[in-house]
């Protein structure tokens, strides 16, 4: 039987909090806004801030089973501990391409909203658009080529 502490439930919802982003970053987006045009993986920039979270999660863990904590307690880390390990390790940064827009960082960004289109020296394509300044960093100049090519077909 759980235990309702303050604990318990600040970690409960975290815990669904972290799947629905999951979900959210895998099924949703490929459907949302209709049929995905162009999925590109991008090059990751806070990659070590994942491997801080999830050694203090993993630390956490063993200090509640170490400290006799609550069996609930330690349901919920490690719960935790697996999605931010799968969050940090397997999941990669990507901008999705859709027919009226594109996603990038999970909020989308309609084609005619676009002002402005700029290449720096390094291969980063910075996209202005009236609120923001959007810098999308492809793996390879392949991905770069076919997000020019999709954004130039659409705009």
């Amino acid at each position: 039987m759980m235990e309702w502490t303050a604990t318990n439930i600040f970690l409960l919802i975290f815990v669904i909090g972290t799947v629905l982003f999951i979900l959210y970053d895998l099924i949703v987006l490929a459907f949302w806004k209709g049929a995905t045009k162009l999925k590109v993986a991008l090059r990751s920039r806070g990659r070590f801030d994942g491997y801080i979270f999830f050694g203090l999660l993993v630390l956490l863990f063993a200090l509640n089973i170490s400290r006799n904590g609550s069996m609930s307690t330690t349901v919920l880390l490690g719960i935790l501990s697996v999605l931010f390990f799968y969050i940090s390790l397997f999941r990669k940064p990507h901008a999705i391409f859709k027919a009226e827009g594109f996603f990038y960082t999970f909020i989308f960004f309609p084609y005619a909203q676009i002002e402005r289109i700029n290449l720096s020296e390094d291969g980063i394509l910075v996209i202005e658009t009236g609120r923001s300044r959007l810098m999308l960093r492809p793996r390879s100049e392949a991905d770069l080529d076919k997000m020019m090519k999709t954004i130039a077909e659409y705009k």
